[in-house]
Order: C-alpha cells, then structure tokens, then sequence
C-alpha cells in the first residue's frame, strides 16, 4: 500500500519531487536548528532539530519508494532481494514513513512539556506507534493521531505567538496550521486526489516558513 493511489496520475512525478524537496528543507532545519543550539545550548532548540532529522528521513523514504512504484523498479527489487510480494515491498516503505514522521511529531510534543522526563516520552511513542500498527487502518489511525498532534502543536505555537507578537513565532505557528489543513482531508469524506494535491503545496507552503524563520534567527 502506497500513498500514490491518492495522488492522481498526472501529479506522481510532482509528488516525488516535492517530497524530496520536503526532506531536504527539513534536513536544512534539522542542521539549523542543531547549530543553533550549539550556541545557546537551549534544550528545546536540540529537540526541534532532532524531530526534524527524523521527519526528513520519512520524507525522504516516501519519495524514494513512491519513484519505484512509478517506475516499476519496486518489481525488480523485490524479486532480488526475494520479497514475497510488490506489496508487502511497498507497505514496508509506507510503514517506515510512518513510523519515522510519527516519531518527529512526538519528539516536537514533547519539546513543548519542556520537561526532562524521558519516561513521558516513550510514553508518548510506544502509545500511539501501538496504536497506529495495531490498527485494522493503519494509514487513517495515523492520519487521526498526526492531526491530533498537529492541533496541539498549532495551538502551543498560536498561543507562543500571542504571547510576544513577533514576527518569528507568527511564521512557525502559520506553518503548523498549514501541515494541519494539509493533512485534515485524510479524516473526512472527500474528493481525496484533489485535496492531496493541495495538501502537499500547503505542506511546502509549510515547510518554507519553518525554513524561514531558522534563516531570521541565524541572521540575528
């Protein structure tokens, strides 16, 4: 099971693309966000860096098996590494995204308790990654619990935002709210290739200001 059956034809190779560009923006702020803390040693800086590294690798695993799919390789692959099925072949990269984006969602939650209680952290992931693949819908169970985490996320920036009104914190909580509308149509009755086309562009609509606002603070 792959992520290209929602994604109609004409936009599999703007799909590659894009996701591939999503991994390697948030690599530039995974890297950004560690040099940062290098100087202010600041361990919510650490934690952001972190859960973006992890979020650049599920990125960067979606677009490397959603190529495959496109071009059939995942056929070849599978018959030399003697994978039983195409599909079991393609739910293993679906499965690692999965895993991996879920696991820099947890991470960015847990930065926002700015608590040094590791117990509340794989609290946190063993939960909901028990709750995602012992699911009869994997694919909707972690769309359910991604936006869940989203709407905290979005809220903790807002409120961050409200707070001090600059123009730093306006982009990031801008940003979460866009992953969150980008990702929301999976939970709901949709016309679903249209919305996951305009999921994706909000995504590095996204992605960009998260980008953005590491380069304002590196400038300052």
């Amino acid at each position: 099971m792959s992520l290209t059956y929602l994604s109609p034809s004409w936009f599999f190779g703007y799909e590659v693309v894009l996701e591939l560009l999503f991994a390697v923006i948030a690599l530039t702020v995974a890297l950004f966000a560690l040099k940062i803390y290098r100087i202010s040693y600041q361990n919510q800086i650490k934690l952001f860096g972190i859960s973006f590294s992890f979020i650049s690798i599920s990125y960067f695993i979606q677009s490397v098996f959603n190529y495959l799919i496109i071009s059939k390789a995942n056929e070849n692959i599978s018959r030399i590494f003697k994978i039983q099925s195409i599909a079991r072949f393609d739910a293993m990269g679906l499965y690692a995204h999965i895993f991996f984006m879920t696991l820099g969602l947890v991470i960015l939650a847990f930065m926002t308790f700015k608590s040094d209680k590791t117990r509340i952290f794989w609290l946190m992931l063993i939960t909901i990654l028990f709750g995602i693949f012992l699911s009869v819908n994997i694919l909707y169970t972690f769309s359910l619990f991604s936006s869940i985490y989203l709407v905290f996320l979005s809220w903790h920036f807002i409120n961050n935002y409200l707070q001090n009104r600059q123009k730093k914190t306006l982009l990031i909580a801008l940003a979460f709210l866009f992953l969150l509308f980008g990702s929301f149509h999976f939970l709901i009755p949709v016309n679903h290739q249209l919305f996951y086309v305009i999921g994706q562009i909000l995504e590095l609509f996204a992605y960009l200001l998260i980008l953005l606002n590491f380069y304002l603070v590196r400038k300052k």
